[in-house]
């Protein structure tokens, strides 16, 4: 249960990350794809785990 939460925040933690260094280079060095790819981790990741959910560990 420990592990499966450590996991979560770390996860967390990096999706947060992606978001944060997209919106700073979009706003640094105009790099005007950068937010819109932070955003694409995200639905990779929610669709991973969506699926994970749905389908499960079969």
């Amino acid at each position: 249960m420990l592990t499966t939460e450590g996991r979560v925040t770390l996860v967390d933690g990096a999706l947060a990350a992606a978001a944060l260094l997209g919106l700073i280079l979009n706003a640094a060095a105009g790099f005007w794809w950068a937010d819109p790819a932070a955003g694409y981790v995200l639905v990779y990741y929610a669709v991973r785990e969506a699926r994970e959910i749905f389908v499960g560990d079969h």
